[in-house]
């Protein structure tokens, strides 16, 4: 950006400030000190006024459930599932997709 440029946009911005503090047309300027000034209605509206409560689904008692993911297998079973699925993949990959990704280097340690 030029020089000119620059004066050229400063200008034109200094030559929009005083229409920025002009009340609007047909509006009368109101004095803060003025008792008698009138003021427009004050609005509100709650940020909640959408708000849909928790709904409770009336999940299984807590036994049962455990019961249940003691019978799956607990975490292990789903670390399972990851631990296959991966080593199941490589496999349809050749031998590139099996070797592991370098390590990242972070900052400070490049060409240690």
């Amino acid at each position: 950006m030029t020089a000119r440029t620059v004066f050229v946009a400063a200008g034109l911005c200094a030559l929009a400030l005083p229409a920025l503090g002009e009340a609007p047309a047909g509006a009368s300027p109101r004095n803060p000190a003025d008792p008698a000034a009138t003021t427009p209605a004050a609005s509100y509206v709650s940020p909640f006024a959408n708000y849909r409560p928790f709904a409770h689904d009336g999940s299984a008692p807590w036994r049962g459930v455990n019961d249940e993911v003691g019978r799956i297998g607990g975490w292990k079973a789903y670390a399972r599932e990851v631990f296959e699925a991966q080593q199941a993949a490589p496999a349809a990959g050749g031998e590139a997709a099996r070797s592991p990704a370098p390590a990242p280097v972070g900052p400070g340690k490049a060409g240690k």
